[in-house]
């Protein structure tokens, strides 16, 4: 599984309505989990971006579907990274 951090900006249609912000957060928790992922961490944020989230997906092509998926809402734009684990670089500086 991969490891991603999104950074996201909400549109004026998101801020418009607010109030249905419960309910989007769990529909996209639910395409995550149905493209056999899982939502790590979510939080609202105040500066450049909006919310962080984390999830974890098998792969960056199944990430694109979801971030595709949600993106349709036309409620955010994102910005997103493939993180990875201090194990995980540890591993990869020393070669093993």
């Amino acid at each position: 599984m991969s490891l991603f951090i999104v950074l996201g900006k909400l549109t004026d249609k998101a801020i418009e309505k607010m109030r249905e912000a419960k309910q989007r957060d769990e529909k996209a928790e639910q395409i995550i989990q149905s493209a056999g992922g899982r939502f790590i961490a979510h939080y609202y944020t105040f500066g450049r971006y909006d919310f962080v989230a984390v999830i974890e997906l098998p792969s960056a092509e199944i990430l694109a579907r979801v971030i595709i998926q949600i993106g349709q809402w036309g409620t955010v734009t994102t910005e997103t990274m493939t993180a990875l684990l201090p194990e995980q670089m540890y591993k990869m500086a020393t070669g093993t």
